[in-house]
């Protein structure tokens, strides 16, 4: 039996396969001409007015949708840049500290908000309108993951040595009242019709944080539009003057306290669970403890508590993740530590020094250098009185003027893990009672 092969001329392959997308085009070209005679035929049944404005609004939803996605893109540009920023100040600043003798002195943290600020100062285009969403992403997200990888490796126990903190928070306290006082006795003339209230803002920012200052804002009705470019250039000075005062404290030389110093120190781990898996694992377990904590605060509407209450649960729920899994949390320190490097990039550029301008702005800067220098030596001052260990008082300052987040940044750079967990209870504590504190001093300013 033979077989006939047919031999089919190129030419007739090549037009009939050109034939069958002609088809294809052909047909989807008639679909869309049906569905426009569709919506055309719809549109001829509405009334005049109706099919004016049916037109008029796919016109503007094609302009919208266009719209969008140009405004969608210019975020995502601009807050890649922020953060593209802060990560190259952190990477730079860990480098100087690690491969230079001045950079290991003056240590990561400064390095990196300096680094940060001169960077967001100088370059232009750096901060924009869209630089808050990186921000917020850093102080809402990543710094809090950061302080749960930190105390998964801390004892319960150590809670307990919260008193010498939260009296050192005390008297930062009351040095941040001391120092408004005497401050605004001298430029009272040159603050201007808001004077007091300024004052009575920046008092309660140096008790509990940025947070109070608006809040105190909010609560003395400064928020209007006549104030609103005073308190743009008082939140400016205070950023810029906090990240001075946070590598002051840095720099302050302190012996480390006696105890709790073996906290970290943990055993030699007998677990086989690769590094990159540990990592993967305490990340997962950061995330679970940072939304049941977040869960937790809004359940009991005590939401200025959020930091205060992970670390609670973070050491707990690491000592119970190690037990079921056996593995060793102690290499997650170092992913906490480079965390916490881009937490200082962000208050370093957040200290934008070109925002600066204008008579108001040397005056307020003048204020507030004033009131940080009475705060700062009040406070050393009666900490020696009354026998509180330095870095007790340090890190209430730095509770005070930054709140938790910097406070507990300071101690885990410090190498301080005794006040790791009372800095966050002070910091919290501060936002609690900065507010309070800021509207009862501006009755004060006004007396004067």
């Amino acid at each position: 039996m033979t077989s006939t092969i047919i031999t089919i001329p190129a030419t007739i392959t090549s037009s009939s396969s050109s034939m069958l997308n002609n088809n294809k085009r052909s047909k989807s070209a008639r679909r869309r001409r049906q569905k426009s005679n569709n919506h055309q035929h719809r549109l001829l049944l509405l009334p005049n007015n109706d099919r004016i404005y049916q037109r008029q609004r796919l016109c503007c939803c094609e302009c919208f949708y266009s719209y969008s996605s140009t405004v969608s893109s210019t975020i995502v540009i601009e807050v890649s840049k922020t953060i593209s920023g802060m990560i190259l100040s952190s990477l730079f600043g860990d480098y100087l500290e690690r491969k230079t003798k001045l950079g290991s002195k003056i240590g990561g943290a400064i390095n990196t908000m300096i680094i940060a600020s001169l960077m967001f100062s100088v370059i232009p285009g750096m901060t924009t309108e869209y630089s808050a969403i990186a921000f917020d992403f850093i102080w809402d997200y990543l710094m809090p993951i950061g302080v749960i990888l930190a105390l998964f490796t801390i004892k319960l126990s150590d809670f307990a040595e919260s008193k010498d903190v939260l009296i050192g928070f005390s008297i930062a306290s009351i040095g941040s009242i001391l120092g408004t006082l005497f401050s605004f006795a001298m430029f009272k003339k040159t603050l201007g019709v808001f004077g007091s209230k300024i004052a009575a803002c920046l008092c309660a920012s140096y008790i509990g944080g940025t947070l109070n200052f608006a809040a105190t804002a909010k609560a003395l009705e400064l928020l209007s539009q006549s104030s609103v470019s005073l308190i743009a250039a008082a939140m400016t000075v205070d950023n810029i003057l906090m990240a001075v005062l946070l590598s002051a404290l840095m720099i302050i030389p302190c012996s480390n306290p006696s105890t709790g110093e073996t906290t970290i120190k943990s055993t030699p781990s007998l677990s086989t669970t690769s590094p990159l898996k540990t990592n993967f694992i305490a990340i997962s377990v950061a995330l679970i403890t940072l939304k049941l904590s977040s869960v937790l605060c809004e359940v009991f509407a005590i939401q200025n508590f959020n930091l205060a209450v992970t670390c609670l649960l973070a050491p707990l729920i690491g000592m119970l993740a190690n037990q079921r899994t056996q593995i060793d949390f102690s290499g997650t320190k170092a992913i906490s530590n480079k965390i916490m490097l881009l937490f200082f990039a962000c208050i370093g550029a957040g200290a934008n020094v070109r925002s600066l301008d204008g008579t108001t702005s040397l005056s307020l800067f003048a204020f507030v250098a004033v009131l940080l220098f009475v705060q700062l030596l009040s406070s050393l001052v009666l900490g020696k009185i009354f026998r509180i260990p330095r870095y007790a008082i340090l890190i209430g300052l730095n509770a005070s003027a930054g709140g938790p987040a910097t406070a507990f940044a300071m101690a885990q750079q410090k190498g301080w893990n005794r006040a790791l967990q009372p800095s966050l209870l002070s910091g919290s504590i501060g936002y609690a009672v900065g507010t309070l504190v800021g509207t009862l001093i501006n009755r004060v300013l006004i007396q004067i």
